[in-house]
Order: C-alpha cells, then sequence, then structure tokens
C-alpha cells in the first residue's frame, strides 16, 4: 500500500451518518435544496436523500436498500491511490458501497446494515471516527 496515502489517513477523520438515505431515478427535482446528491446525465437525474424526502420526487425508480453516508474528511484532497485503497479494504470485507467526490470531500454511500463494518474498515486503515454529535 501507498506508505504516503496511509500516513495521510492517519491524520484523517470519518463521520457515519444517523440518517438513512436512498438511492433513486427521478424524472425531475422540483426541490433541489432539500437532497443530500443530485446528478443528471443525458440519460437520467439520480438522487441521493433521506428517506422522508422521498414523497418529494417524481420517482421513477429507487434502490430497495436504505442508505448510509460516510464522510471521509482527508488532511490532503486529490491524493492518487486514495479511494482506490478505501475501495479495495471495502471489497475485502464484502462491502459494497458507492463513492460521491465534492471539491473539499469525498463521500461513501454504505448499505444501512454495514455501518459497523465501514467503521473497522475505515479504523483498519488508520482514520479516527469523529462523532456528529
Amino acid at each position: 500500500m501507498n506508505k504516503k496515502v496511509l500516513e495521510m489517513f492517519a491524520k484523517s477523520t470519518f463521520s457515519v451518518s444517523e440518517q438513512k438515505y436512498i438511492y433513486a431515478k427521478v424524472k425531475s427535482v422540483p426541490t433541489l435544496s432539500i437532497h443530500f446528491f443530485v446528478s443528471q446525465d443525458k440519460d437520467e437525474i439520480t438522487v441521493v436523500t433521506e428517506e422522508n424526502n422521498i414523497s418529494s420526487l417524481d420517482l421513477i425508480e429507487k434502490n430497495d436498500n436504505l442508505w448510509r453516508l460516510v464522510s471521509l474528511n482527508l488532511e490532503t484532497s486529490f491524493m492518487a491511490g486514495t479511494l482506490a485503497i478505501i475501495n479495495s479494504a471495502c471489497a475485502e470485507k464484502g462491502l459494497n458501497n458507492l463513492i460521491i467526490s465534492t471539491y473539499s470531500k469525498d463521500y461513501l454511500i454504505i448499505k444501512d446494515l454495514q455501518a459497523n463494518q465501514i467503521r473497522e474498515v475505515l479504523t483498519t486503515l488508520g482514520f479516527n471516527e469523529k462523532s456528529l454529535k
């Protein structure tokens, strides 16, 4: 593993949301500001939002799982290999995750029932958990 990335992980934190989210394909998004993430390409609009916001969506379909957000507060942004190492560690534990990257932060979206497993993976990599309270 990349030593510089692991050193950076030791200076980084993560937090796991208490809220549960849905992952959905929609026709439109009338109220953009209440959703965590909205992505639109030429084929579809995808929304990640808290489960209590589902009634505000013009829903086509949603994934059957409930999801949790894991916020990665990285000491250094844009370091090559960061997400590959995290994804490899998740795969070794059988965790399915989705990644959302913004300019200053990365998020893992993991199945609700895997919250404790992702904590174990990230702390093993050197991250410290930051409480949301």
